[in-house]
This record gives structure tokens, sequence and C-alpha cells, in this order.
């Protein structure tokens, strides 16, 4: 999340060799998990020079001046369980930070967090001049020392959220001459959209990393609504309600919205009846992240399977609908 700054951190490389098209890296995924399942991609580097700002597909899963490519979990729960940062390709560390605590960013303390912008962090240096940053690791995680020589696929560290950041995720940055270069189009700046003939990604992962347009993060179902994002990613506000709970509420948080998405939701009962049934407006402007919620009297008198269904329509794209069952006891507990 955090827009990484190099003066920020505490070193500065001054690289003047050229590539040459043998030397250049062929990286694997920076982070142990499922992509697509357990963990995902929620900003792109940003591909546009301008104020303006688009992701190397054109869409605007990005930032202004955003420098990596953002690789996020789902929850709280999941980043305390340990998910390994992995060395992209074989190199030495030169730098390294491993002490800045993980908290969400306080936007009052936003200007002394400046310094340390990505928290934890590791820098590698690989062959003909070309670096890869690890950014926003779990305090006291890493694995490395400066000057080490790691080999690729080896853990880093774990995925935090130290520095600037509001959500658990490593930002990945490749530089190369002292310029940030896309991963997905090994250039500095691409005006082609999609255009990965020139990747750094392997061939091979290159194709499992499908580019999402709007994704589920996760749902749930609570007696409460959620407050906000860091509630839903305690991991904790998906309990249900029973039968001494006022309401029942169906949310679901989503990643990589473009304007004009539209999300209905939908509660419905074992017989088939939608009995709670709600379109939000159409997105003004493209959301990285967006939790939607509806609510409904516990339906505690009404046991069996009732569901959640989420509903995203988008312009010139098929119709996403995802169902989820929730289970409503009767008054003996069955």
């Amino acid at each position: 999340m955090a827009r990484l700054r190099w003066r920020c951190l505490f070193w500065l490389f001054s690289l003047s060799t050229s590539a040459s098209a043998a030397e250049t890296p062929s990286f694997i995924f920076p982070v142990d998990c499922n992509y697509g399942v357990d963990c995902f991609i929620q900003n792109y580097v940003d591909n546009d020079p301008t104020p303006a700002y688009r992701d190397y597909q054109c869409h605007h899963q990005t930032y202004n001046g955003h420098t990596g490519t953002d690789i996020r979990l789902i929850n709280l729960p999941q980043m305390a369980s340990g998910v390994a940062v992995l060395a992209a390709a074989d190199g030495e560390v030169i730098a390294i930070r491993n002490s800045v605590a993980d908290v969400y960013l306080d936007p009052e303390k936003h200007a002394q967090l400046e310094a340390i912008g990505l928290g934890n962090a590791v820098i590698l240096q690989h062959s003909d001049s070309w670096l890869t940053l690890y950014g926003h690791l779990k305090k006291d995680s890493l694995k490395v020392s400066k000057g080490d020589w790691v080999q690729q696929g080896q853990v880093l560290g774990d995925i935090g959220l130290s520095g600037l950041t509001a959500f658990p995720h490593v930002h990945f940055q490749v530089k190369h001459q002292d310029q940030t270069i896309d991963p997905f189009t090994g250039t500095s700046i691409s005006a082609n959209c999609g255009n990965t003939e020139n990747t750094l990604w392997h061939p091979s992962l290159l194709k499992q990393l499908t580019y999402f347009e709007g994704s589920l993060l996760d749902h749930g179902f609570s007696d409460q609504r959620p407050p906000d994002y860091q509630a839903i990613e305690s991991g904790t506000f998906n309990q249900g309600a029973d039968k001494h709970s006022p309401h029942l509420f169906f949310w679901v948080r989503l990643i990589g919205l473009s304007e004009g998405d539209q999300i209905t939701l939908q509660l419905i009962a074992p017989d088939g009846q939608s009995l709670k049934n709600h379109t939000f407006p159409a997105l003004t402007r493209s959301k990285a992240q967006q939790f939607y919620y509806i609510g409904m009297k516990n339906p505690v008198g009404q046991p069996g399977s009732w569901q959640g269904q989420l509903t995203l329509e988008r312009s010139g794209l098929p119709v996403m609908e995802k169902t989820f069952s929730y289970i409503v006891e009767d008054a003996a507990g069955r």
C-alpha cells in the first residue's frame, strides 16, 4: 500500500551497468501461498508517468506512483500463522530492517512513519545490477542477514503489517539501473495493454498469475454489522448469530473493483424465498477494496439452510455470482 521512496529507507544505490537478455532474471512468485485462494495481488505497478494511473492491463488496480506489486493476505490470523516471503531469484542480501512493529497505519502518524515507509524489508542484489525489494515484513521474522547469499525460493521472512500499510502484504519491487521495472512487462513504463512478452516472471508462473477484474476476498455471517476493514480483518467477524441475537448480517469484502461496478446482496430462506435483497449504487470510481453488508431480523424461528448471495455486475464482463450457506438451527439446537 505504501508508496515506495528509496530515500525513505536507509540506502541509496547508483547503478550504471546495462542488462543483456541472457542476464535478465526469471522470477518465481515471492510468497509461499496459493495465489487466488489465500493470497491476492491487490495493487500492481503504476505504468502511467502522469498524475493518472493504470496497471499493466490498462485498468486501475494500482495508484499514482506505485512502484511495486502488493501481494496481500486475507486476514490477521493468516498473517500470525506465518506466511513466508521467498527470494524471487538468487542474490546477495545488501540491506535489511527487522524491528518495525506490525500495526495499521494511523493517518495522524503518517509523517512520522514516512522514514520507514516499507517497514521491515530485505533488498537483494542479483546479477547485472538487478535489485528486488521485499517490504512490510513481520517484525523479527527475517531469516537472513546483510551479506548473505540466498538461493531462489529461500525464505527471507514472513508477510507482516509494518510501515505505511493498511493491510497485511508484501510490497515486491524490482529495480534495474535505478529504474523501477514492472515484473509483468519487464519494462519501466508500458503503453501496450497486457503485453507480457518480456515478463520477468518464469513463463510457467505467468500463466498462473491470473489478472482478476474484481475478486471476492472474504465473506461472513455475523450478529453485528461490520464497522470497518480492521474488524473484518481480525478474522473473528464471522460467528453467525445465536438464538439471542437480534439480527443476522451477511457481508462480503472485495478487491480490485472498477468504476461502474454494481453489487447486489441477498439473504435467501431455506424455501428459496429472498427475504432481504439490496442493490448498492454503482461505483463512481475504482476501489482497491470495498465491503458491503445487509441485515435482517434473526431468522432463528426459520431453521434450515439459508443462503447469502453475492452478484457483481460490470460493463462488458460476465456477471459474477457466488452463493454461501448458513445453517440456522431449530429451537432444540438441531
